[in-house]
């Protein structure tokens, strides 16, 4: 009796682009691109019988073909391959401050030169004492450990330390080729039959509260009711995915696994086959999932027209979050071994973000992630499915009612559950107002323009890092760059930018002095 396994692996970063301005003000989507998405698609060559399916979001291809054209304009790119006597006294500041990596243990510490320059810079007062060699060494660094384990230059790290600009110049042109892999990399896969990739809405907004603000709970503040942007973001992400990739997607990972019955049935009214999300929203559906019965959990279901797959979040979870603190060998069979164990007929989902976690592994997860496939390609009774693989091989059962929620508690508390939400979606309803009552006054392109900030303002991140949920040292960033967004809408609509706006929306940034930039000159 044979266990179907399926690996979803989530690939998103927020839509870092201001559309106005033509830059980027983060860099991490072409970051993760050296690092994580084509090694981790690329590893699958090491194992044919390993298949799995792959959740690309749209707004994420978009950036990175923009990269990979050439024509992504990232100061933070740009900084960390400028010449060092071009660089100027904030330039070698902001290189001190932002290009070293967080995770210590795995990013900085096996690189005796790297880190000692890191714990230098913990020492401000010794700011001044970086030299052009160490600035230097300090741009090749941040650039090497954002490389795929296996595909960083050995001689470089054998080097070490006193790299030249050729080294630079040389890591530069790795680095555009690497990009420009990424996609046909994806799509040749795929062709194969290695892989499946499926989407996610385009500019990754939590579908139910763009439906119905209140699907979850009637005391939500603030009214969202734009279900026709919703079926926008997942109506583009189909075509879109569609000529980059030459079929139309068959699965949908929705935005957070956020689900309710009416984003089920807008996603199957498309053409969508399956969707997957949490185990937590399948209890809340009305299963129990508790230990005895927990085999009700590893077979798919079906709402209407549309299957539904929901992950273990156990395992999935172990992935994310625990094996990185273990050897990787002692990783991998514990998750073979409790694969092993499930009820034999089971189909286990296993879903979790595909690049942030490996920042934490060594060697960015390569040596856990070859000795699991390893051990499932050799293990007779495991077998690595893709979803729809795994849709032909099981029968759906029958789901009497999709409960609202995501995998976050099973709910959107953390999009739209704090003041600072309820703020964030009051510009997005005045903004979307005000653009609806200028269609037709204005210029067709600049309406669409405007409509596409729009868009990339319903996102979801932005609202993860308000209220008190989540932080970061970039919460600035993210809360200015929402409300240039918005203001963008004003902008193009030929509307003043109302009042406040340029106040921070998260309380503890109030007096910082990153605000919106001022409107483009024309």
């Amino acid at each position: 009796m044979s266990i179907l396994v399926s690996f979803l692996w989530h690939m998103h970063q927020p839509f870092y682009k201001d559309l106005v301005r033509g830059c980027y003000v983060m860099p991490w989507a072409y970051l993760h691109g050296t690092k994580d998405y084509l090694g981790m698609v690329a590893l699958l060559e090491e194992f044919p019988e390993v298949h799995q399916t792959f959740n690309l979001v749209p707004s994420l291809v978009l950036q990175l073909e923009e990269y990979a054209r050439g024509e992504a304009r990232d100061p933070s790119m740009d900084l960390a391959f400028k010449s060092v006597e071009r660089l100027s006294v904030e330039d070698r500041a902001m290189i001190i401050e932002r290009f070293f990596p967080i995770p210590i243990r795995t990013m900085l510490q096996p690189f005796p030169r790297y880190f000692e320059l890191y714990e230098r810079r913990s020492d401000p007062s010794r700011h001044h004492a970086f030299s052009d060699q160490d600035i230097r060494d300090i741009q090749v660094w941040w650039t090497l450990v954002w490389m795929d384990h296996d595909r960083r230059p050995k001689d470089l790290v054998e080097k070490g330390r006193d790299f030249s600009e050729d080294d630079k110049t040389r890591l530069r042109q790795i680095v555009q080729d690497t990009i420009r892999e990424i996609i046909p990399e994806y799509r040749r896969m795929q062709d194969r039959g290695s892989i499946e990739i499926s989407t996610s809405p385009f500019y990754h907004p939590i579908l139910p509260i763009l439906i119905d603000s209140r699907v979850d709970d009637g005391n939500v503040p603030v009214v969202v009711h734009f279900p026709y942007d919703a079926r926008e973001h997942l109506s583009r992400a189909q075509v879109f995915m569609r000529e980059r990739f030459g079929r139309t997607p068959q699965g949908l990972w929705p935005s957070e696994g956020a689900v309710s019955n009416d984003a089920a049935l807008l996603a199957a009214s498309l053409g969508f086959r399956w969707l997957a999300t949490d185990e937590g929203i399948l209890a809340k559906s009305g299963m129990d999932l508790s230990w005895d019965k927990r085999r009700r959990l590893y077979r798919p279901y079906r709402r209407g027209d549309i299957a539904i797959f929901f992950r273990d979040r156990v395992l999935s979870d172990l992935i994310g979050f625990q094996y990185m603190h273990a050897p990787a060998a002692e990783s991998a069979a514990d998750l073979i071994q409790r694969l092993k164990e499930l009820p034999g007929e089971s189909h286990i989902l296993i879903a979790l973000d595909g690049e942030n976690p490996w920042d934490y592994y060594p060697n960015s997860g390569r040596d856990f992630l070859r000795r699991l496939y390893q051990g499932i390609q050799k293990e007779p009774m495991l077998q690595a499915v893709t979803l729809s693989e795994a849709l032909e091989r099981q029968a759906a059962e029958k789901l009497d009612w999709l409960a609202p929620g995501s995998w976050a508690n099973t709910n959107f508390n953390i999009w739209i559950g704090h003041p600072e939400d309820h703020q964030a979606w009051g510009w997005i309803v005045l903004a979307r107002a005000a653009l609806m009552e200028q269609k037709g006054r204005i210029p067709e392109d600049r309406w669409s323009l405007a409509y596409e900030e729009l868009l990339v303002a319903e996102g979801s991140d932005w609202m993860w890092w308000f209220g008190n949920d989540f932080s970061s040292d970039s919460d600035a960033i993210f809360d200015s760059l929402f409300r240039q967004h918005i203001g963008n809408i004003f902008q193009l609509a030929g509307l003043p930018v109302p009042e406040g706006l340029h106040e921070p929306i998260k309380k503890n940034l109030v007096g910082r002095k990153l605000v919106m930039a001022p409107p483009p000159k024309t």
